[in-house]
């Protein structure tokens, strides 16, 4: 366990491997935990870093004010904090849900600090029944999320860890940010690769991308994924994640048939 103090705060995080870095961000459920598989299969070609958010894992969780820390500002703040902290001045990123939207916002405030991302679940659609918000939306949220960790081991138990206001404020500000989460995709000036589950009950693929969207973003929907992916198909998510960061190009990623074949 390794802890690092960014302001007021002690932050969490675990590494492995040796190489570039790569800095992975859970989302609303769970802690550095349900990146483990992926670190180490990464670990050969890269120094992986996986950071417990402040409010999950073994993070600080204030006892006061978590209406500001618990916001995607301060939270890109604080992962900036943090590679200062270590001395990365350049990283890739891969992040999950409230993970990605970090990593793609630190991307647009620092573009120099941020390589490439994998950004999984970016919430830029949400799976609510229609014309619900507000608090009504964001229980419907945390109640399904709270169902799908008790799926996972590695999900379960730090999600219940979890300061259930980080959670809330994290749901809530993707709920108000959809607009804004569909625009910075246009913004991002580094490659970003869009990874989902197409059974994912919490954040569908979104078709808008499929509908040319002007973005130089790549979509990968996984046929058998649902909200964890990298758990689902673990072999799948690796090899992907692991051409996305070494492919000279980037941008020609692609989910290959022989994957398919061979993990179906």
């Amino acid at each position: 366990m390794s802890i690092a103090t960014v302001g007021e705060h002690l932050i969490h995080y675990e590494a492995l491997g040796r190489g570039q870095p790569v800095i992975f961000l859970h989302g609303w459920a769970g802690s550095w935990r349900y990146w483990l598989s992926t670190m180490q299969a990464l670990s050969h070609r890269f120094r992986t870093y996986a950071v417990d958010l402040v409010g999950f894992g073994d993070s600080a969780k204030p006892r006061q004010g978590a209406d500001s820390v618990y916001r995607l500002e301060r939270y890109v703040e604080l992962v900036q904090g943090w590679m200062d902290h270590l001395g990365i001045a350049r990283a890739h990123f891969i992040g999950h849900t409230m993970g990605a939207m970090v990593a793609i916002r630190l991307a647009l405030q620092q573009p120099d600090r941020v390589q490439r991302i994998l950004a999984v679940g970016y919430p830029v659609s949400l799976e609510i029944p229609k014309g619900i918000l507000g608090p009504a939306g964001i229980g419907i949220l945390a109640e399904r999320l709270s169902r799908l960790a008790q799926e996972y081991p590695e999900v379960q138990r730090e999600h219940l860890r979890a300061d259930p206001e980080a959670i809330g404020f994290g749901l809530e500000e993707a709920l108000r940010r959809q607009e804004a989460l569909r625009e910075w995709l246009h913004l991002v000036d580094c490659p970003l690769l869009l990874v989902y589950g197409r059974r994912d009950p919490l954040i569908p693929p979104p078709l808008f991308l499929n509908g040319g969207l002007d973005t130089s973003a790549r979509l990968v929907v996984l046929e058998e994924g649902r909200h964890f992916p990298m758990l689902d198909l673990p072999a799948v998510f690796q090899r992907l994640a692991e051409d996305f960061l070494t492919l000279p190009d980037p941008s020609q990623i692609t989910l290959k048939e022989e994957w398919r074949r061979r993990f179906r």
